[in-house]
């Protein structure tokens, strides 16, 4: 950007400036002594000293200002372009350092890929994953979604722990175990590639699959289990509703009573009753989903995640 040129008019108007000054400084030393002249120097250096720190100062502030905000901005862009999960323990600073290293004036100046960092083990960048693992994150993303979407959360009738706790965790744990398949199957892909599959290469490779295999599956079990607790929160959600449109029946007696239907009026009695117990039990059965969350890190053999 180029740098602007005083205009004439500002030139003439300093040098004006600088000629009255000095016919000041004549008229002082004529009527005055010396001394008063150079009180008057030295009170106007100090007077242009302390507007030029007062400047400068401001100039500063309004630099760190507008790089603040640039900041800001690359950062929320950062959020909205590039997908991944991070690990709930993160805190706000490490959160902050992966982002920034997200952020291509960052990486010109040497900041590593955060995939490759010190906190590479703490993020996992969806791109990163297959297609099929990227489905299967989005199931639990959007059973997740659901879960904290619901009414009877918002109400508290469910387990807080369950929700602001383990659910963001087993999300976190879950896509990380998907980044691992997704790396391992890349090797086997690999080891696979430009070479004839000898008996020797079969027997390093095939517990490999296996293993990777058992894993995968193990993982889809986990993913079941936090959709199975979307599903009972979504019950609760629709017997909550049911039990709120109970109030309504006010207005159908009054229909019922204007038409004298007297078995009508009995069966909005049994509806209202059942609907309640329907509600108590969704309720419970969808806080007992949550707490089957849990159950993963209670064991290291992935053939005991079920509920």
């Amino acid at each position: 950007m180029a740098k602007r040129r005083p205009s004439w008019g500002m030139m003439l108007l300093a040098l004006l400036g600088i000629y009255l000054y000095l016919g000041l400084l004549v008229n002082i030393g004529r009527y005055l002594d010396l001394f008063a002249v150079l009180g008057t120097l030295v009170l106007t250096c100090a007077i242009v000293a302390g507007i030029c720190i007062i400047r400068e100062r401001n100039r500063a502030a309004i630099e760190r200002d507008l790089a603040a905000r640039r900041l800001v901005a690359a950062r929320d862009r950062v959020r909205r372009s590039v997908d991944m999960v991070l690990d709930p323990s993160l805190t706000e600073e490490e959160q902050l350092r992966i982002i920034d290293g997200f952020i291509p004036e960052f990486r010109a100046q040497g900041v590593p890929d955060p995939r490759f960092g010190p906190l590479n083990d703490r993020l996992v960048v969806v791109n990163d994953l297959t297609p099929k693992s990227r489905m299967l994150l989005e199931r639990v993303r959007k059973a997740a979604l659901t879960v904290h979407g619901s009414h009877v959360k918002r109400l508290r009738l469910l387990d807080d722990v369950a929700n602001d706790v383990i659910l963001p965790r087993e999300t976190w744990e879950i896509a990380r175990l998907l980044l691992t398949q997704t790396l391992l199957t890349q090797r086997q892909l690999e080891a696979r590639r430009g070479v004839v599959l000898t008996p020797e290469l079969k027997a390093v490779l095939a517990p490999q699959e296996a293993a990777l295999s058992r894993s995968v599956r193990a993982t889809m079990q986990r993913v079941g289990i936090v959709e199975e607790y979307a599903r009972r929160v979504q019950e609760a959600d629709a017997a909550l509703r049911a039990q709120e449109m109970l109030g309504d029946n006010e207005r159908y007696r009054a229909l019922l009573a204007q038409t004298d239907d007297a078995e009508g009026m009995r069966y909005l009695t049994q509806q209202s009753l059942a609907a309640s117990e329907v509600l108590a039990k969704s309720v419970r059965e969808a806080v007992e989903a949550g707490q089957t969350l849990i159950l993963p890190f209670q064991s290291s053999e992935p053939q005991t995640w079920v509920r």
